[in-house]
């Protein structure tokens, strides 16, 4: 039995503009480092008599990127490599393909923001932090 979070790290895996391992909750300043980071979520959005309701998995997705100083369009290009992702979530939901999240009902998996952030850079300047923000919905 999977839990949700291993579920999870599978079906991200599953993302083909991956070109490094895809960690979990462990990430460094490396270039091409990806981690899936766990956002303190799992709580209830609408709960019924009986224990059951619909319950929410937030997390976020960390990439290291190279950086340029900004003498070219190398930034623009990292940041569309970013969005990408976002645009493989939103396919993910239009063709209802979810995580399997055992003995739940997966029923939306949506990014919470428009585009990714640049969440900083290291101090030598050459590598970025991307940070995309999304949440599954699934009745428990």
């Amino acid at each position: 039995m999977d839990s949700k979070h291993e579920a999870m790290l599978k079906y991200l895996s599953k993302y083909p503009g991956w070109g490094a391992f895809l960690r979990f909750n462990s990430v460094t300043d490396e270039l091409g480092n990806v981690s899936v980071q766990t956002v303190y979520s799992n709580q209830w959005e609408k709960r019924y008599i009986g224990g059951h309701g619909i319950k929410r998995y937030d997390f976020a997705i960390v990439s290291m990127a190279p950086q340029d100083p900004g003498t070219s369009h190398a930034n623009a290009d990292r940041m569309q490599e970013a969005q990408n992702f976002m645009e493989w979530i939103d396919e993910q939901q239009r063709a209802r393909n979810f995580p399997d999240f055992e003995g739940c009902r997966v029923l939306s998996i949506e990014n919470l923001q428009n585009m990714p952030n640049l969440a900083g850079v290291n101090a030598a300047g050459n590598v970025a932090k991307y940070i995309i923000q999304c949440r599954v919905r699934y009745y428990e």
